[in-house]
Protein backbone atom coordinates (compact mmCIF):
# COMPACT_ATOMS: atom_id res chain seq x y z
CA UNK A 1 0.00 0.00 0.00
CA UNK A 2 1.40 3.34 -0.94
CA UNK A 3 1.11 6.22 1.67
CA UNK A 4 -0.65 9.29 0.91
CA UNK A 5 -1.40 12.68 2.20
CA UNK A 6 -5.23 12.44 3.35
CA UNK A 7 -7.34 15.59 3.97
CA UNK A 8 -9.82 14.87 7.43
CA UNK A 9 -13.22 14.73 5.77
CA UNK A 10 -16.90 15.41 7.01
CA UNK A 11 -17.54 11.81 7.33
CA UNK A 12 -14.55 11.27 9.71
CA UNK A 13 -14.97 14.08 11.61
CA UNK A 14 -18.95 13.56 12.41
CA UNK A 15 -17.47 10.50 14.72
CA UNK A 16 -15.10 12.84 16.32
CA UNK A 17 -17.29 15.53 18.45
CA UNK A 18 -14.96 17.23 20.79
CA UNK A 19 -14.79 20.67 22.50
CA UNK A 20 -10.90 20.50 22.30
CA UNK A 21 -9.59 22.69 19.43
CA UNK A 22 -6.40 21.66 20.17
CA UNK A 23 -7.30 18.18 20.23
CA UNK A 24 -9.09 18.27 16.77
CA UNK A 25 -6.22 20.04 15.71
CA UNK A 26 -3.18 17.67 16.50
CA UNK A 27 -6.05 14.05 15.19
CA UNK A 28 -6.25 16.75 11.65
CA UNK A 29 -2.53 16.92 11.97
CA UNK A 30 -1.90 13.33 12.18
CA UNK A 31 -3.96 12.27 9.41
CA UNK A 32 -2.40 14.44 7.27
CA UNK A 33 0.76 13.17 8.37
CA UNK A 34 -0.12 9.69 8.56
CA UNK A 35 -2.99 8.42 6.85
CA UNK A 36 -2.65 5.45 4.14
CA UNK A 37 -5.25 4.99 1.37
CA UNK A 38 -5.94 1.77 -0.52
CA UNK A 39 -8.76 0.66 -2.53
CA UNK A 40 -11.59 -1.63 -1.32
CA UNK A 41 -15.05 -3.17 -3.30
CA UNK A 42 -18.09 -1.63 -1.73
CA UNK A 43 -20.06 -3.76 -0.02
CA UNK A 44 -23.13 -2.04 -1.44
CA UNK A 45 -22.71 -1.78 -5.13
CA UNK A 46 -19.45 -3.94 -5.92
CA UNK A 47 -17.35 -0.97 -7.33
CA UNK A 48 -14.15 0.55 -5.99
CA UNK A 49 -14.11 2.83 -3.02
CA UNK A 50 -11.47 4.41 -1.36
CA UNK A 51 -10.44 3.28 2.21
CA UNK A 52 -8.81 5.83 4.42
CA UNK A 53 -7.10 4.66 7.60
CA UNK A 54 -4.79 6.03 10.29
CA UNK A 55 -3.72 5.70 13.32
CA UNK A 56 -3.71 8.36 16.04
CA UNK A 57 -2.25 9.11 19.35
CA UNK A 58 -4.77 10.98 21.36
CA UNK A 59 -2.43 13.00 24.38
CA UNK A 60 -2.18 11.21 27.75
CA UNK A 61 -4.33 8.51 26.69
CA UNK A 62 -4.30 6.22 24.25
CA UNK A 63 -3.99 4.83 20.52
CA UNK A 64 -7.38 4.73 18.29
CA UNK A 65 -7.46 4.09 14.76
CA UNK A 66 -10.10 5.14 12.90
CA UNK A 67 -11.09 3.99 9.41
CA UNK A 68 -13.34 5.92 7.02
CA UNK A 69 -14.70 4.31 3.46
CA UNK A 70 -16.09 6.11 0.51
CA UNK A 71 -17.67 5.02 -2.70
CA UNK A 72 -17.71 7.39 -5.43
CA UNK A 73 -19.97 5.27 -7.37
CA UNK A 74 -23.36 4.62 -5.51
CA UNK A 75 -22.43 7.22 -2.64
CA UNK A 76 -21.96 4.85 0.55
CA UNK A 77 -20.09 6.53 3.45
CA UNK A 78 -19.02 4.51 6.79
CA UNK A 79 -16.97 5.57 9.09
CA UNK A 80 -15.32 3.25 12.02
CA UNK A 81 -13.38 3.68 15.00
CA UNK A 82 -11.46 1.21 17.27
CA UNK A 83 -8.95 1.02 19.89
CA UNK A 84 -5.79 0.16 18.80
CA UNK A 85 -4.68 -2.41 21.41
CA UNK A 86 -5.87 -5.75 21.43
CA UNK A 87 -7.28 -8.28 24.10
CA UNK A 88 -6.16 -7.30 27.49
CA UNK A 89 -5.91 -9.19 30.54
CA UNK A 90 -8.44 -6.98 32.29
CA UNK A 91 -11.67 -5.35 31.54
CA UNK A 92 -11.69 -1.26 32.96
CA UNK A 93 -15.20 0.59 34.52
CA UNK A 94 -15.34 4.44 34.34
CA UNK A 95 -17.91 5.84 36.62
CA UNK A 96 -18.22 9.44 36.23
CA UNK A 97 -20.55 11.72 38.12
CA UNK A 98 -21.37 14.60 35.89
CA UNK A 99 -22.20 18.10 37.82
CA UNK A 100 -21.00 20.39 35.69
CA UNK A 101 -20.28 21.73 32.18
CA UNK A 102 -16.89 21.29 32.44
CA UNK A 103 -18.04 17.47 32.82
CA UNK A 104 -20.08 17.52 29.90
CA UNK A 105 -16.70 18.97 27.68
CA UNK A 106 -14.81 15.88 28.75
CA UNK A 107 -13.74 13.50 25.75
CA UNK A 108 -14.86 10.07 25.88
CA UNK A 109 -13.97 7.15 23.41
CA UNK A 110 -16.43 4.12 24.50
CA UNK A 111 -15.27 1.19 22.62
CA UNK A 112 -17.45 -1.45 20.54
CA UNK A 113 -16.83 -4.25 23.25
CA UNK A 114 -17.98 -1.48 26.14
CA UNK A 115 -21.49 -1.55 27.27
CA UNK A 116 -23.16 1.89 28.94
CA UNK A 117 -25.18 2.64 32.11
CA UNK A 118 -26.93 5.56 33.69
CA UNK A 119 -28.33 4.52 37.04
CA UNK A 120 -30.72 7.27 37.72
CA UNK A 121 -33.38 6.59 34.73
CA UNK A 122 -32.24 2.63 35.02
CA UNK A 123 -30.67 3.02 31.42
CA UNK A 124 -28.17 0.37 30.03
CA UNK A 125 -27.06 -0.37 26.91
CA UNK A 126 -25.36 -3.58 26.39
CA UNK A 127 -21.96 -4.09 24.76
CA UNK A 128 -21.66 -3.09 20.99
CA UNK A 129 -24.65 -0.69 20.93
CA UNK A 130 -23.95 2.97 19.73
CA UNK A 131 -20.89 1.34 18.45
CA UNK A 132 -17.49 2.95 19.00
CA UNK A 133 -18.22 6.54 19.55
CA UNK A 134 -15.39 9.47 20.27
CA UNK A 135 -16.86 12.45 21.61
CA UNK A 136 -17.38 14.22 24.67
CA UNK A 137 -19.73 13.43 27.61
CA UNK A 138 -22.38 15.79 26.25
CA UNK A 139 -22.14 13.89 22.84
CA UNK A 140 -22.78 10.89 24.32
CA UNK A 141 -25.85 11.86 25.70
CA UNK A 142 -27.04 13.08 22.35
CA UNK A 143 -26.43 9.77 20.87
CA UNK A 144 -28.49 8.13 23.78
CA UNK A 145 -31.28 10.09 22.84
CA UNK A 146 -30.74 9.83 19.37
CA UNK A 147 -30.83 6.45 19.42
CA UNK A 148 -33.76 5.91 21.88
CA UNK A 149 -35.58 8.44 19.93
CA UNK A 150 -35.37 5.88 16.66
CA UNK A 151 -35.39 2.57 18.13
CA UNK A 152 -38.67 3.24 20.63
CA UNK A 153 -40.77 5.65 19.43
CA UNK A 154 -43.74 7.36 20.97
CA UNK A 155 -47.29 8.07 20.86
CA UNK A 156 -48.15 5.14 20.27
CA UNK A 157 -51.96 4.89 20.93
CA UNK A 158 -52.39 1.47 22.09
CA UNK A 159 -50.05 2.23 25.12
CA UNK A 160 -50.26 5.28 26.44
CA UNK A 161 -48.42 4.99 29.85
CA UNK A 162 -45.50 3.77 27.79
CA UNK A 163 -45.48 6.97 25.82
CA UNK A 164 -45.56 8.87 29.20
CA UNK A 165 -42.64 6.73 30.11
CA UNK A 166 -40.59 6.56 27.31
CA UNK A 167 -41.25 11.09 26.95
CA UNK A 168 -40.19 11.35 30.88
CA UNK A 169 -37.07 9.09 30.17
CA UNK A 170 -36.32 11.89 26.71
CA UNK A 171 -36.90 14.52 28.93
CA UNK A 172 -34.58 13.71 31.96
CA UNK A 173 -31.67 12.86 28.95
CA UNK A 174 -32.49 16.34 27.79
CA UNK A 175 -31.64 18.03 31.08
CA UNK A 176 -28.56 15.63 31.66
CA UNK A 177 -27.70 17.05 28.18
CA UNK A 178 -28.23 20.58 28.98
CA UNK A 179 -26.21 20.32 32.39
CA UNK A 180 -29.75 21.07 34.15
CA UNK A 181 -29.54 17.71 35.76
CA UNK A 182 -26.37 15.96 37.40
CA UNK A 183 -26.24 12.22 36.92
CA UNK A 184 -23.89 9.26 36.93
CA UNK A 185 -22.51 7.69 33.33
CA UNK A 186 -20.57 4.34 33.41
CA UNK A 187 -19.05 3.09 30.79
CA UNK A 188 -17.67 -0.77 31.31
CA UNK A 189 -15.28 -2.20 28.76
CA UNK A 190 -14.23 -5.78 28.50
CA UNK A 191 -11.24 -5.29 26.81
CA UNK A 192 -9.94 -1.64 28.46
CA UNK A 193 -10.29 0.05 25.84
CA UNK A 194 -12.48 2.92 26.54
CA UNK A 195 -11.59 6.13 27.80
CA UNK A 196 -12.48 9.02 29.83
CA UNK A 197 -10.52 12.07 30.12
CA UNK A 198 -9.07 13.25 33.07
CA UNK A 199 -9.66 17.18 33.55
CA UNK A 200 -7.33 17.21 36.37
CA UNK A 201 -4.86 14.99 35.63
CA UNK A 202 -2.18 14.47 37.20
CA UNK A 203 -4.04 15.19 40.01
CA UNK A 204 -7.16 13.70 41.63
CA UNK A 205 -10.00 13.66 39.86
CA UNK A 206 -12.86 13.39 42.65
CA UNK A 207 -15.79 13.02 39.90
CA UNK A 208 -14.41 10.27 38.07
CA UNK A 209 -13.55 6.45 39.53
CA UNK A 210 -11.57 4.02 37.02
CA UNK A 211 -11.67 0.59 38.36
CA UNK A 212 -9.81 -2.39 36.56
CA UNK A 213 -11.71 -5.57 36.74
CA UNK A 214 -11.34 -9.75 36.04
CA UNK A 215 -13.79 -10.87 33.08
CA UNK A 216 -16.44 -13.13 33.96
CA UNK A 217 -17.07 -16.42 32.11
CA UNK A 218 -20.09 -14.70 30.36
CA UNK A 219 -17.92 -11.34 29.49
CA UNK A 220 -15.40 -14.22 27.99
CA UNK A 221 -17.92 -15.96 25.93
CA UNK A 222 -18.99 -12.44 25.27
CA UNK A 223 -15.66 -11.36 23.54
CA UNK A 224 -15.38 -15.48 22.31
CA UNK A 225 -12.37 -15.69 23.94
CA UNK A 226 -13.27 -19.68 25.57
CA UNK A 227 -14.21 -20.18 22.32
CA UNK A 228 -10.82 -19.24 20.37
CA UNK A 229 -8.59 -22.51 19.14
CA UNK A 230 -4.92 -21.99 18.47
CA UNK A 231 -3.80 -25.65 18.79
CA UNK A 232 -2.03 -26.00 15.25
CA UNK A 233 -2.57 -23.06 14.13
CA UNK A 234 0.60 -22.66 12.16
Amino acid sequence: MDKKSLNINEEILSQINLNNQDLNSAIKEQFDDDGVEFTNLCNQCGSDGINKMCKITIPFVRDLIIMSFTCNECGYRDTEIKGANGITPQGKMFRLYVNSQNDLKRNVFKSETASLQIPEIELEMCTGTLGAVFTTTQGIISKVLDHLRDKTPIYNCDDPYRDNKLQKVFDQLQAFHDGTQSFTLIIRDLIDSSFVSNVGEPNTDYNLQVITFDRTEEDNDELGIDTMNTENYF
